[in-house]
């Protein structure tokens, strides 16, 4: 059974004194992530009102809260989705900040797996990831072979 992402998060903006804590959080967990870089797990301790548990945290695991906590300290809200999520085709087009038609014209050309259910399609939210990355390394690419040929006719 394959995981779909709610059509409307619940996701709040955070204020400004939520993004301070936030910043502080990320900070302390950034320095210790560089400080330890070949460390593969964590003790972890917490305490909420009068409760205390600690645990062992995969570094992972903490470094994805330490992005969570930096985007959040940016005044962004997170959502966390598991890899094997299906989207739709509008989610699938926000994560990659182009259109509607403009994704549907992708998943047409087969550039991007996805099935139907009736007639929707569904697109894996890791397919839409792997997809990101690829078109944002080929345009790594295309700049700077544009650029060596820039630097060669100067």
């Amino acid at each position: 059974m394959t995981n779909t992402v709610p059509s409307k998060h619940r996701l709040a903006i955070p204020d400004e004194a939520f993004s301070d804590r936030a910043a502080q959080a990320a900070d302390t967990l950034e320095q210790l992530l560089a400080r330890h870089p070949e460390a593969t797990a964590a003790s972890l301790s917490m305490v909420l009102g009068k409760d205390e548990a600690a645990m062992d945290v995969p570094i992972d695991v903490l470094k994805l809260l330490a992005r969570m906590l930096a985007e959040t300290a940016s005044g962004n809200a997170v959502a966390v989705s598991p890899v094997n999520a299906e989207l739709t085709t509008q989610q699938a087009a926000d994560l990659l900040n182009v259109s509607r038609p403009y994704l549907v014209k992708l998943l047409d050309e087969r550039r991007i797996p996805f099935r139907r259910v009736g007639n929707r399609r569904r697109i894996l939210l890791a397919d839409i990831m792997t997809f990101k990355h690829d078109d944002e390394s080929e345009r790594r690419a295309i700049a700077a072979e544009l650029s060596a040929k820039s630097e060669q006719s100067n």
